[in-house]
């Protein structure tokens, strides 16, 4: 059967409540789609795991996916930024369940696992976290992954939290007040590299550039790179990361190491 009758057919199912039917057939033919149409197999592939809730299959796919040879640049892009689109997706069926306080109390704690962790955090922005914060700081003292640990802290620093918290990152011990410190998007250095990424010809690189340095800024947080004289460098160093990586999939030796010297600068944010 010709590709487009069996998409035809999968968008047929969906559009008539049969989720399952339509998985089915797609995942029979699912090598023979992604030979004759990648993109559209990509988009349907995880559009039918959005649908059913599976977020952890979506993530198992994006890495099956990922490791497949090139194919064009529109599908690499649409790789790049499958990350982030199964985060939302996972983030707002996240959000449509309803939660109690008592909920959340029992979420947080160190035995839930960190991508549901990332994901309850992301969401107490909106709400009063006085009933939350023993157990917030808790969780930041305990053995959580670090991505969940900077959550933490950006959660407590915008709610003007003034109580000392204690708790390890990057392997380093750190004791201050989060009201005393920034966010790890501000500050000169990162928005002059801003400015620079917004000004490439190539809108790809230039995207991953920024989404390098933001994914740094949130590894080193709370210490931040004291950049200053190494701007260009580090400037340079991000840039043939982002190219290289878009263009082969594969870490750089050189500028990597030139970027960990530069970030092994990193100053306490509240210096």
């Amino acid at each position: 059967m010709p590709s487009n009758d069996i998409f035809a057919l999968v968008a047929k199912a969906l559009a008539e409540g049969k989720l399952k039917e339509a998985t089915s057939l797609f995942r029979e033919n699912l090598e023979t789609l992604y030979q004759e149409n990648p993109l559209l197999t990509l988009k349907t592939n995880f559009e039918l795991r959005f649908i059913a809730g599976e977020f952890e299959e979506a993530y198992a796919d994006n890495e099956y996916f990922q490791a497949l040879p090139y194919v064009s640049q529109e599908v690499e892009e649409y790789l790049r930024d499958l990350p982030r689109l199964i985060r939302a997706n996972e983030l707002s069926a996240f959000q449509r369940k309803e939660k109690k306080e008592e909920d959340i109390m029992e979420l947080l704690s160190p035995s839930t696992k960190n991508e549901e962790l990332v994901l309850l955090v992301s969401q107490l922005g909106k709400l009063d976290i006085a009933p939350y914060l023993p157990k917030l700081i808790a969780l930041l003292g305990s053995d959580v992954h670090d991505d969940v640990k900077g959550l933490i802290l950006m959660l407590l620093v915008t709610k003007g939290i003034d109580t000392e918290v204690s708790f390890v990152k990057n392997g380093e011990r750190f004791r201050l007040k989060p009201k005393d410190i920034g966010m790890p998007f501000h500050n000169e250095d990162f928005d002059a590299l801003k400015g620079r990424f917004a000004t490439y010809k190539d809108v790809s690189v230039g995207e991953f550039s920024l989404e390098i340095l933001q994914q740094l800024a949130m590894i080193l947080y709370p210490r931040r790179p004291r950049l200053q004289d190494d701007l260009d460098l580090t400037e340079k160093a991000i840039r043939e990361l982002a190219t290289h990586y878009l263009d082969n999939k594969a870490p750089l030796g050189e500028e990597a190491k030139a970027l960990q010297t530069i970030l092994g600068k990193a100053k306490p944010l509240s210096e």
